[in-house]
């Protein structure tokens, strides 16, 4: 008997404690909740974080040296603007354009007495284009906070362009010029709403996955090399790509 009494106590109780979570038995969404929307366009800003390529070897002829080299590709400011489509439920499709100044890289050379000597050198200016698909997560349950973000995740095929400056000396056009290489973008956002007219403000994290052109980077990191040591020199590196991660920040225009 007792336990008949608890039992339907219990059940009497769950339409009220599924109230509490869901913010009662609305037909529509909340309202502090991001809408679900057909179209966004976001204008972003943001910061490429520096990152290192790996590592390989350098072989000096005349010297009969060998070293090990290290490049630091240094950080800069980015912008760019992001368009979705929603193709059915919280899958869209996705497409980005985006911008990164140029900065200094740094290249480490390690002799075979432990040694340490190297130089900077103007880095390249990137471009980054992608076109993939965003899926939303499930929202969180409604509470009295005003802000609810939505999360946002992205995987996309990209291509990466490192347009290298110009440079005074005996060089070609090996070491200037644009190289191209192919990538793979994940992309983590979080929205949330700054009034209902449908602009919210846009935070996200994302990282091209970027395959290096390893014919184009040998060629101009042994002229490079090659001067700065004054002396003929082979290059070979342990690694094919690096990770180009990027920090944004935007206002979404989202109907």
């Amino acid at each position: 008997m007792r336990f008949g009494v608890l039992a339907l106590a219990g059940l009497l109780a769950l339409p009220a404690a599924a109230g509490a979570q869901t913010g009662g038995f609305e037909a529509q969404p909340p309202t502090n909740l991001v809408p679900v929307t057909r179209f966004a366009v976001t204008p972003w800003v943001g910061f490429r974080i520096p990152y290192g390529t790996g590592g390989g070897h350098v072989f000096a002829a005349t010297a009969e040296e060998q070293f090990q080299v290290a490049e630091a590709r240094g950080g800069g400011w980015a912008l760019g603007i992001t368009g979705e489509a929603q193709v059915q439920g919280p899958l869209s499709v996705v497409a980005s354009l985006g911008y990164s100044a140029a900065s200094e890289d740094e290249v480490r050379f390690t002799g075979r007495d432990s040694s340490t000597f190297g130089y900077q050198i103007d880095g390249p200016e990137i471009t980054f284009l992608k076109a993939g698909v965003q899926y939303r997560l499930p929202d969180p349950v409604p509470d009295e906070r005003r802000f609810h973000p939505a999360a946002f995740v992205t995987v996309a095929p990209a291509l990466v362009w490192m347009n290298y400056p110009d440079f005074t000396g005996d060089f070609d056009n090996d070491v200037s010029g644009t190289s191209r290489q192919f990538a793979l973008n994940l992309g983590l956002d979080a929205v949330t709403m700054l009034n209902s007219r449908g602009l919210a403000l846009s935070f996200g994290v994302e990282d091209y996955l970027t395959f290096f052109d390893a014919d184009h980077a040998r060629r101009r990191d042994q002229l490079f090399i090659g001067t700065y040591l004054e002396d003929d020199v082979e290059v070979d590196y342990d690694y094919t790509y690096g990770n180009v991660l990027l920090f944004r920040a935007g206002v979404s225009w989202r109907f």
